[in-house]
């Protein structure tokens, strides 16, 4: 096969069709296939690199925009565009401990303790409240534009002057009923499930009139040049799901599906879901949803590790965007060889057929040895190509 462009390679990958190699996203979903800050530093440094002013683009994930030496350093195909991130705004509230916090638009209170790498939801708005408190409550204009300034000029740049692919990152960095479980706080929010449910489904009502407001403005600024959408929750922990599948059936799934039905309406663009954990009972219904992608396929998760097997069941109709390297177990803790086996084990696994884009498992941590770092975008690369040669 011809060489194909980024743009072509992702395409080919998301519809199922085999290309000339498979494609690398290195910081091409914002928050989720990136590095942390820490991380970054360090992989800069030891390629050689000038550190210069880094952007990041979570406060809470202390998440960096992968810079341009970087993406063709490991011939990365992705490009992210987000509306949410830390604004210019932002004020950082500092205690005497050395904590630093601060409050998003939503008034929920997010704080990292002055030796932590991530900042928590710790205020919670709307915690024991009642439907009258969530209608009085002084949500954001879904019609903002605020959010949107300059991504339509940044999504044609790209579209015209590079050939990568592009992924859209929305409103709560995607999640859908994740933001409910910030403004109620996370035990009110399943407590309320169960005895409450009228409540939550009012919280998810606001969340989801936001989520329809902002991506019809994004689509109509950048639809014509994105190419897949991204939806984020977690249903997962690292044993079971987080709720009852019954439950997630009854309240959440209705809203995931109204929001991939009003985005496919709007623009010709795949939507992957971003889902952490042990997730196996949930498959089925990431596809009568409507989502294409499924990141970041945790391996490490019960369930998850056999990646034949959800390639069998799932492969032909969900594209697997990750799972390329046990993020907990090899990456950060074994070597460069035993890095390098994981990668070619989960090509041969996921790759046949198409629907596979390469990535790490979430964001790579800070105690990530940088030479794991390099062994494994390295390893992306040539095994990714030595896959269409017939080498692997």
């Amino acid at each position: 096969m011809a060489e194909l462009t980024s743009r072509e390679r992702v395409i080919r990958a998301l519809n199922h069709q085999e290309t000339d190699r498979i494609p690398i996203d290195i910081g091409g979903i914002s928050t989720l296939t990136t590095l942390h800050r820490d991380a970054y530093k360090k992989l800069k440094n030891y390629l050689g690199y000038k550190i210069e002013k880094m952007t990041l683009t979570s406060m809470m994930s202390q998440s960096v925009l992968v810079d341009e030496v970087i993406r063709k350093r490991f011939k990365a195909d992705v490009y992210p565009l987000y509306t949410t991130g830390p604004k210019p705004d932002l004020k950082l509230y500092r205690e005497e401990n050395g904590a630093s916090y601060y409050f998003d638009e939503w008034k929920v209170k997010w704080r990292c303790p002055s030796d932590g790498l991530y900042y928590d939801p710790v205020g919670h708005p709307l915690q024991d409240s009642t439907i009258e408190d969530v209608d009085k409550f002084p949500w954001p204009d879904p019609s903002e534009t605020r959010h949107i300034v300059g991504l339509k000029e940044k999504a044609k740049d790209i579209f015209e002057n590079t050939d990568y692919a592009m992924v859209v990152s929305g409103p709560f960095y995607g999640g859908i009923y994740v933001p409910g479980q910030w403004l109620l706080g996370y035990e009110d929010f399943f407590i309320k499930m169960m005895s409450n449910p009228k409540l939550v489904r009012a919280v998810l009502d606001k969340i989801l009139e936001y989520h329809l407001g902002q991506w019809d403005l994004i689509l109509d600024a950048v639809g014509k040049y994105a190419q897949v959408v991204l939806l984020s929750d977690d249903l997962g922990a690292q044993q079971f799901p987080i709720m009852n599948p019954k439950v997630y059936r009854d309240i959440i799934k209705p809203y995931q599906a109204k929001l991939v039905n009003f985005i496919k309406s709007k623009a010709d663009v795949k939507v992957m879901y971003h889902c952490d954990g042990a997730i196996r009972e949930f498959l089925p219904d990431f596809l009568e949803v409507g989502f294409d992608a499924w990141n970041p396929v945790q391996v490490s998760a019960r369930g998850m590790d056999d990646t034949a097997w959800l390639k069998k069941e799932y492969g032909d109709r969900l594209t697997f965007w990750g799972a390329a390297c046990d993020s907990q177990n090899v990456l950060a803790k074994m070597g460069p060889e035993e890095i390098r086996e994981e990668v070619r084990r989960r090509i041969l696994d996921l790759a046949p057929g198409g629907g596979l884009v390469l990535s790490s498992i979430h964001n790579i941590q800070r105690d990530v040895p940088v030479e794991n770092i390099v062994a494994f975008y390295d390893a992306l690369y040539e095994f990714g190509t030595e896959y269409y040669q017939g080498k692997l």
